[in-house]
């Protein structure tokens, strides 16, 4: 069995690649930068050096593939660079399984909306795929790590909302789930934690695991904004993010399930277990 990975260096996929070939699967990985897959050859994969705004450099990479790992970055080409990939299968004309991952997330956000617009194509595309649509990663509670370490807070823009966070090892593992054949053709899984929780929850954990007063301070979107492109991010994915934020805010997530669990066979990890594994990222001064 032979998968081609899209998005192989991003999170989820560098988890996602190894454990495919642990399994004894061969994998393909599609990536821009040969520099920045190194450890995934390492692993054994193999690297394909493509372009998936370019459609003549993806015809190659799906040459005798069985399955393809449909991840495409949160960029304003994300639509144009999913339909690429799907037009390229078609004109392959070798009818590979298409696990796609996709997202949970408001409407309203323009990276939903990206998202959205692949997937339809997909839907319409006569592939035979089925799809994974994880909600807010608790890794991006790393942003917080900084203020946690400094003083003690975190400064988020989801007022009292709530959602059903989820650690991106279990997408991965939901990934992989899918791609061994846990998955319904034709399906899609939305993928959650164990529950519904809130910033407030999130600071009541850290609270616990750091042995210091951790506090959840709400900021308003335009502050969240500000912050986040100080910190470098592309205004489209900020401006993203805050519509995703939006959603939170008004519980769009407000919701939990075991689908995890259906694809990986163990229950889905909670924020607990989440600031245990990293709390030292957030341990400061005393």
């Amino acid at each position: 069995m032979r998968t081609l990975v899209t998005g192989a260096t991003g999170n989820t996929c560098s988890i996602l690649i190894p454990a495919l070939i642990n399994a004894g699967q061969q994998v393909r990985a599609f990536v821009r930068n040969e520099n920045k897959a190194q450890s995934l050859k390492e692993a054994g994969a193999e690297i394909y050096v493509g372009d998936l705004d370019s459609p003549e450099t993806i015809d190659a990479a799906l040459v005798d593939v069985d399955q393809v790992y449909l991840c495409i970055w949160n960029g304003p080409s994300a639509a144009a660079q999913g339909i690429n990939v799907i037009n390229a299968i078609k004109r392959a004309g070798t009818d590979p399984f298409v696990v796609r991952h996709s997202a949970f997330g408001s409407k309203g956000s323009r990276i939903i909306q990206q998202i959205d617009e692949v997937d339809d194509a997909l839907k319409a595309s006569g592939l035979r795929w089925t799809s994974i649509k994880p909600t807010f990663f608790m890794q991006n509670l790393m942003m917080a790590a900084s203020s946690v370490r400094s003083d003690g807070n975190i400064y988020w823009d989801w007022a009292n909302g709530k959602a059903g966070m989820i650690d991106v090892r279990d997408v991965a593992e939901s990934a992989f789930g899918a791609l061994m054949g846990k998955a319904q053709e034709g399906k899609e899984y939305i993928l959650t934690g164990p529950e519904s929780v809130s910033m407030y929850d999130v600071a009541t954990s850290f609270t616990k695991e750091l042995g210091r007063q951790v506090n959840y301070i709400p900021v308003p979107h335009e502050a969240s904004k500000d912050a986040m492109m100080s910190m470098g991010f592309p205004e489209f994915i900020v401006d993203g993010y805050i519509e995703l934020n939006e959603g939170f805010t008004n519980g769009f997530a407000d919701t939990a399930n075991k689908n995890v669990e259906t694809l990986t066979g163990h229950a889905a990890r909670s924020v607990n277990n989440f600031t245990s594994d990293f709390k030292e990222y957030f341990v400061g001064k005393n």
